[in-house]
């Protein structure tokens, strides 16, 4: 009888750690479901591209900066007078007369720094897209990264500017990136 009782016990007690480990294999988080084990991976972020996209408040003017991991940074000045809708982040672009292009570099240090962020404020899992900031008037900010690893893109109307966690650590990847840009090598 001794024995029954151990037996039975043992198959209870297995029994309950199945069914309470069983919701352990997804995660939520951030508002999305991930599956366990493909989270990307903190640590150094190998980050080839960062493209950084603003949509200037109620203006027609639109910003593109495209940084490289060599250093050297694409800007484009875009005037959006028209109607037409441009994926900018996929490299779309209006007609030449429409923007004006720079190209320049930043110092290997601002370089670092913001990956350094992108890297420290997990990046590579912030939302995809942030829910409208109830700001008059805000711009609209999009960060795309590209890693050796993958491509991840977030932001939305006023992303930032909230004081949610999600939203600080996109604006404090927003901020590096501007600094970044202010550090051009002469």
């Amino acid at each position: 009888m001794e024995r029954l009782k151990k037996t039975f016990t043992a198959v209870l007690v297995a029994a309950l750690c199945i069914f309470a480990f069983a919701g352990c294999s997804k995660k939520q988080e951030n508002g999305r479901k991930q599956e366990s084990g493909i989270k990307q991976e903190r640590g150094p972020l190998d980050v080839k591209k960062v493209t950084y996209l603003i949509y200037i408040g109620d203006q027609p003017i639109v910003e593109l900066y495209i940084l490289t991991d060599d250093h050297k940074v694409t800007e484009y000045y875009i005037r959006t007078d028209d109607n037409k809708q441009y994926d900018y982040l996929a490299g779309e672009l209006p007609p030449a007369d429409k923007y004006e292009v720079k190209e320049y570099e930043i110092e290997g240090s601002g370089w670092e720094s913001m990956v350094n962020v992108l890297t420290r404020v997990d990046f590579m899992n912030l939302l995809d897209e942030f829910k409208a900031y109830g700001a008059y008037d805000a711009s609209t900010y999009y960060i795309k990264v590209e890693t050796a690893d993958g491509v991840h893109t977030s932001g939305g109307y006023g992303a930032g500017m909230a004081q949610d966690p999600e939203s600080r650590r996109f604006s404090e990847a927003r901020q590096y990136i501007e600094k970044a840009l202010q550090q051009t090598v002469n």
